[in-house]
């Protein structure tokens, strides 16, 4: 059985935003807007909920959940991406898991100051997409054409399916370990986020958040940018009391 270079065209976007209120303290709403923003990212890609808990009054767990459902979904993500029969393995499974906490641990961003344009709040956020695929793609279509070559050779003719597999992904799974201690970065984007207000409350929109999402993973070069998909337009709203 020969690896194919078959990876995934896109990279899928599950939207996870925590859904929190926010309680106005004399700080003015322009600051508020911002570390709004501040903290949903860093909760989100970081794993540092401390600032987002503490203005909230929301629950640790809750936070840490959702931050493990993130990058869960990165971890799947790479492994459909590369090809990668991951699921059921209990090392490389959880191994993947760890690789992309530290791949999103690498998040560079930068929250500018809240602005108005035709009466409408704004926050432009400067993100500097992660360009591991595009770092990787080199090494890992190396290794595909060596491991095809050692398949034809016979290496791997008394391997079962999943050892096999095993072998396979393990290779992959550290090419990006290398890379993620070390990681590039491509063109910053602005992602422009509307602040929606209400009477009461202030929250961004599922759509603004997604670009948050597709900004902060840059695609290989070959690959075009990914599609959105949604499984929960849950915004996080703030609760506007003065």
């Amino acid at each position: 059985m020969k690896i194919f270079d078959k990876r995934c065209k896109r990279l899928s976007v599950i939207c996870l935003i925590l859904a929190m209120a926010f309680v106005l303290t004399s700080c003015g709403k322009g600051s508020h807007y911002e570390a709004y923003i501040r903290g949903l990212i860093k909760a989100n890609y970081l794993g540092i909920p401390g600032e987002y808990v503490k203005m909230t009054g929301s629950s640790q767990e809750d936070a840490e959940a959702l931050y493990l459902q993130n990058v869960t979904r990165l971890a799947d993500n790479l492994s459909a991406y590369f090809g990668l029969d991951i699921s059921g393995d209990a090392e490389l499974a959880p191994a993947m898991v760890d690789l992309a906490k530290q791949i999103y641990g690498k998040a560079k961003f930068e929250v500018g100051d809240a602005y108005k344009d035709n009466n409408i709040n704004y926050v432009d956020v400067t993100i500097y997409p992660i360009n591991i695929l595009s770092q990787v793609d080199g090494d890992v279509t190396e290794y595909i054409d060596k491991f095809n070559k050692a398949v034809d050779a016979g290496e791997y003719n008394n391997y079962t399916k999943e050892e096999y597999e095993y072998e396979f992904a393990s290779g992959v799974i550290g090419i990006l370990a290398d890379a993620a201690s070390e990681i590039e970065y491509a063109d910053p984007e602005i992602v422009k986020v509307r602040i929606i207000t209400t009477d009461d409350s202030y929250y961004i929109g599922s759509d603004d958040f997604k670009n948050i999402d597709l900004a902060m993973m840059a695609t290989s070069k070959a690959v075009p940018k990914p599609e959105t998909a949604t499984e929960s337009d849950a915004e996080g709203e703030a609760e506007d009391s003065e």
